[in-house]
């Protein structure tokens, strides 16, 4: 097994060390000093491929860490105030056990795993399945307990727990993983059934686990699963189920099976290009009655001229792209809003002291929630696939880049301040039902938060759109500039989390930093996009 287990690392290593090398062609300027004959360097895989594996080995530990702190330990420490009834360890070690234990048991499972690597080890290199399935769950689970032990006892003693109290859950969730991944295997050898697939109760768990974990840092009278994960027996049990799982794991004669089954049409190595590529294209598909002469002729196209009418046009007949992702939005923030409001004004009823839900709270993670919320990446797609795609091929229309871009600016905003709408009036009606004032100076703070961080993500998305134009002809994304401002600004949206703001203070700097991109944003455009605003 550990001739398998060396190829295996090796197959890990060298597509770490080729997909660095890819996007590292890609940069501006220095990417050419990359030849592609380097991909055949193998004295230089293997040299590197230390440095490759002890980097890929601490990532395992430090993702641990941030799954830990951002999932478990930062929830608990931030609202324990909120309850009274369990101390901070107690509902650490809750919302552990759910999720990592319950939840990803069933929404996770590496046996049944589509991978690249398992197509390249079984199907390409022609190795055993047998002998890469027992190389690559004993891998994997022994790293897993090395990574997880020092991220649990890091937090468990922050929180005043025990040495052995992070040893146990490590023994736990390791011992359990391996006994799911067993369930598993043997669920699909008996039905045919790849559990992790079936998105309907794969969601269902997760939605209801995590309210299952959550909801005692805010209802202290629901119950919580200590102290049985605490208790010696337990983990004992589990550790001796584990460990039984891992043996027939071993002795397991049929994963030939399993992994044809994770190695056909939805494997990534088929044909990874043309898959992509019609996936993308699906999803822009226009529907036929978007062209319908009598539909067409309803849409408000009279009186306008030039690049004007030409966008009117390509909004009218492709409206179903364009208007499906922000009716969606709509319903589910104005669905949350009222099932939350019902269930605010039944709370308020049923536990009279229940706290209520202050408007200050909300503003550190309106940032992340507008990133999603906002429409912009789909219509970017759309727009280039059904009209950029053929027009940026000619001059005159890269040449009149500033004049489009302001046009569709305006109309993406329109959509943009919709869902802002909604969003401002779910949280207001949440407010209001949990027994907060209407009129209020906060109110009106986070209508104006709303509106404009709906302005800046809509921005932001078109002029990522003409500086870089990240589309190739198949709809993939191939700019590595696009990825590192997109990660920049989504790990400042993400910061605003853990460095909340006062209301006033958060408010400014949302309109200051949006006039500012708009400004930069015009100006850039202007000066530049008839030389970016191309097809890569």
């Amino acid at each position: 097994m550990l001739k398998v287990l060396s190829t295996l690392l090796a197959i890990r290593t060298s597509s770490a060390i080729n997909l660095f090398f890819y996007y590292f062609q890609r940069l501006p300027l220095i990417g050419k000093l990359v030849k592609s004959s380097i991909y055949a360097r193998t004295d230089l895989k293997r040299s590197a491929g230390v440095l490759v594996f002890v980097v890929l080995f601490l990532w395992s530990f430090v993702s641990k860490l941030l799954y830990l702190y951002f999932f478990v330990y930062w929830p608990v420490t931030a609202f324990s105030e909120w309850t009274r009834t369990h101390d901070p360890l107690t509902l650490f070690v809750h919302v552990f056990v759910l999720i990592s234990l319950l939840v990803a048991g069933v929404s996770s499972a590496n046996v049944l795993e589509p991978k690249r690597e398992k197509y390249v080890a079984v199907k390409l290199m022609r190795m055993s399945p047998k002998h890469y399935m027992h190389a690559a769950l004993s891998y994997r689970y022994v790293v897993f307990f090395i990574s997880y032990l020092p991220a649990l006892l890091v937090f468990v003693l922050l929180l005043q727990g025990t040495v052995m109290l992070a040893v146990m859950l490590a023994v736990a969730v390791t011992g359990w993983r391996v006994l799911c991944e067993y369930f598993h295997l043997k669920l699909f050898e008996r039905t045919g059934m790849v559990l992790v697939k079936q998105m309907a109760i794969v969601w269902t768990v997760i939605i209801v686990g995590y309210a299952a974990a959550y909801l005692p840092l805010f209802l202290e009278k629901l119950p919580v699963v200590q102290p049985l994960p605490m208790h010696g027996l337990t983990v004992l049990v589990i550790a001796g189920v584990g460990t039984w799982a891992a043996v027939q794991l071993m002795r397991y004669r049929h994963y030939r099976e399993a992994v044809d089954a994770t190695t056909k049409r939805d494997d990534p190595y088929l044909n990874v290009s043309a898959m992509i590529a019609d996936a993308n294209k699906t999803s822009v598909q226009a529907q036929e009655s978007d062209y319908a002469e009598e539909t067409l002729r309803r849409e408000p196209v009279e009186g306008k001229e030039g690049y004007g009418y030409l966008n009117a046009i390509f909004f009218a007949r492709h409206r179903s792209l364009v208007r499906r992702p922000v009716r969606k939005r709509l319903a589910i923030v104005a669905g949350v809003g009222i099932i939350g409001s019902i269930v605010m004004v039944a709370m308020s009823r049923i536990l009279p002291e229940s706290p209520q839900l202050e408007l200050n709270m909300v503003f550190s993670i309106l940032p992340i929630a507008m990133s999603f919320l906002a429409v912009g990446e789909a219509t970017c797609r759309a727009m280039f696939y059904h009209c950029d795609i053929s027009l940026t091929r000619y001059s005159f229309y890269r040449d009149a880049a500033y004049e489009h871009f302001m046009i569709r600016l305006r109309k993406m905003i329109w959509q943009n301040l919709q869902i802002a709408a909604v969003v401002g009036g779910a949280l207001t009606l949440l407010s209001f039902t949990s027994g907060g004032d209407l009129l209020q100076w906060d109110t009106v703070l986070l209508w104006l938060s709303i509106i404009g961080l709906a302005v800046f993500f809509t921005n932001h998305h078109l002029f990522l759109y003409y500086i870089f134009q990240p589309y190739s002809t198949d709809l993939n994304v191939k700019n590595p500039l696009y990825f590192v401002v997109t990660m920049v600004v989504s790990g400042i949206c993400g910061a605003a989390v853990f460095i909340p703001l006062p209301p006033v203070i958060f408010t400014s700097f949302v309109l200051v930093v949006t006039l500012a991109y708009l400004a930069v944003s015009a100006v850039s455009v202007r000066k530049y996009a008839h030389r970016t605003f191309r097809v890569k």
